[in-house]
């Protein structure tokens, strides 16, 4: 029988209610004990490495997941983090890109509704996540409502439903049925030895574009001293130009000479983004702007704080940010 390594972070699923609403209080043991048919499919040890509502989760707590990953990779066949729903899909991109060459999985989980609660998810998503845990494949995955979605995939796109994440851009990496997984396409193989890059550069943010937005934002978010920032900008990408009155090039331009990364992406869901497509987007690439592809922005916030951390030269940051 196969070990694994139960990680708990807290989250919906280890809350009880507390003086001013659900707050996370129980142990990874307690979790463990009320769904004791993870026994029957593996010998689970559980580890408490943090108690927080995912919502108050930082960049070093990703750090924190990754090495406590590292630190016990060789004594387990694979690893189960229970993890609020709120920004699990941002921690779910983090450990892809930090632990890298896996050759064991790594799987994500959590609930919409604690574990005691009535018609609670939990039990199902957990049984979902040791499924993946025990079946060898090689990842970071996020196992939730009869899915398994890749690390550097997932979006929470429901607040309250259970089937709360979708997958973008990729198909899911399994579908659970009849207790059993649909794996629905072929084992990764790791390419070297798992190696842990746990260094990040946390001072990357969003700017989300609506009409009217005043490109000094963008300047005010240099100035703030951020090394990286997203623009989520309309279908293919792009910023306005000099035809609008909030035209964002002069602003592409001030980033340039403070030495800050733009790396435009879309608000629409699925596509991704091309810049070379509309003069919106060859423009912002005259600028400066990088394109973000067709990451999300869950995914896109971790890659660029882990690139950051090794460069902030535009050239090099560009064929960091096109790799896989």
């Amino acid at each position: 029988m196969k070990k694994i390594c139960i990680l708990t972070t807290g989250g919906t699923i280890a809350s009880e209610p507390g003086e001013n609403g659900l707050r996370p209080a129980l142990t990874g043991e307690k979790l463990v004990a009320m769904v004791p048919a993870l026994g029957q499919l593996a010998i689970c040890e559980c580890r408490e490495i943090l108690q927080l509502d995912s919502s108050n989760l930082l960049p070093e707590h990703w750090q924190i997941m990754a090495r406590a990953v590292a630190a016990a990779y060789e004594d387990f066949d694979g690893f189960i983090l229970t993890h609020g729903t709120d920004t699990m899909a941002y921690s779910a991109a983090a450990l892809h890109y930090m632990l890298h060459h896996l050759d064991k999985p790594v799987v994500l989980t959590g609930s919409q509704l604690p574990i005691e609660a009535s018609g609670t998810d939990a039990e199902q998503n957990l049984l979902l996540a040791m499924q993946t845990a025990v079946s060898g494949r090689p990842g970071v995955y996020l196992a939730f409502g009869g899915q398994v979605i890749f690390g550097h995939a997932a979006r929470k796109l429901r607040s309250m439903q259970l089937a709360a994440f979708g997958s973008l851009q990729y198909p899911p990496a399994a579908l659970g049925k009849a207790g059993k997984l649909d794996w629905q396409l072929p084992a990764a193989k790791p390419q070297g030895a798992f190696v842990l890059k746990d260094k990040l550069d946390d001072r990357v943010t969003v700017l989300k574009l609506t009409p009217g937005t005043d490109p000094m934002l963008l300047r005010l978010l240099v100035d703030a001293g951020y090394h990286a920032i997203i623009i989520e900008g309309y279908g293919l990408g792009g910023v306005p130009n000099s035809e609008s009155p909030k035209n964002f090039l002069p602003a592409l331009d001030y980033a340039a000479e403070h030495g800050t990364l733009i790396v435009c992406t879309t608000q629409c869901v699925y596509d991704g983004v091309r810049l070379d497509c509309y003069e919106m987007g060859v423009l912002a690439m005259q600028h400066g702007a990088l394109s973000g592809g067709v990451l999300p922005v869950e995914a896109l916030v971790p890659k660029l704080m882990q690139i950051l951390a090794v460069t902030r030269r535009h050239e090099d940051a560009a064929k960091l940010l096109a790799e896989e």
